[in-house]
């Protein structure tokens, strides 16, 4: 006997039952919608950077408490002065604020003269952030033998001082940095000047 040829045109058969084709993948459009959350999450991430730099993360210091800035360097904030946590870092840099002051002090190790960092910190200010140096750099004393350099710098919108403090023996550069906006530089300049005065330096063991 003759065998039979069953041909079946666009469908598939299983158990005597018709099977309908499944349909062609038909090709997503997602290109843009990707780009948009893409440039979603940058601008967030972006944001959080940028509010993260301008909002420090604050604590508070108790009245009359001396920081540490890292190897044997002490200082004493003025009042109402708080700890900037972001830019402060155990061993070397010590950073406070009061509104849109700033206060920082760094030390670190230094083999050779007190020209070469006060050269370069007056050539960052003055080439790379545009700013204008007031004076030349002219010698200060704090009242417990520290003796180094400072000078003042200004700009449209910012202004500050600036001091260095070279000891040869222990080969330690300690730098000093004050700003905040014109007014404000103006205003609370003594108070950056006391906190200077009140840096020591621990004795040798």
């Amino acid at each position: 006997m003759p065998r039979s040829t069953h041909v079946f045109s666009g469908a598939a058969s299983q158990g005597g039952r018709r099977v309908p084709e499944l349909p062609r993948r038909v090709p997503y459009r997602t290109l843009g919608a990707s780009v948009l959350v893409f440039l979603l999450i940058a601008g967030f991430v972006g944001g959080l950077t940028v509010w993260n730099d301008s909002v420090p993360g604050e604590r508070r210091i108790a009245l009359g408490m001396e920081l540490e800035v890292g190897r044997g360097v002490y200082y004493e904030p003025a009042p109402k002065w708080k700890l900037d946590t972001a830019r402060s870092r155990t061993g070397s840099t010590s950073a406070i604020f009061n509104g849109a002051n700033r206060f920082s002090i760094r030390v670190q190790e230094w083999r050779g003269g007190p020209e070469g960092p006060l050269l370069r910190q007056r050539a960052r200010l003055e080439r790379g952030q545009r700013l204008a140096l007031e004076d030349e750099p002219e010698p200060f004393e704090t009242p417990g033998g520290l003796r180094g350099m400072t000078f003042g710098y200004s700009g449209p919108s910012m202004a500050g001082r600036y001091w260095q403090i070279t000891d040869v023996e222990r080969q330690l550069v300690i730098q000093v940095d004050f700003h905040s906006v014109p007014e404000g530089a103006e205003n609370s300049l003594d108070e950056a000047e006391a906190m200077v005065e009140s840096l020591r330096l621990e004795p040798r063991p």
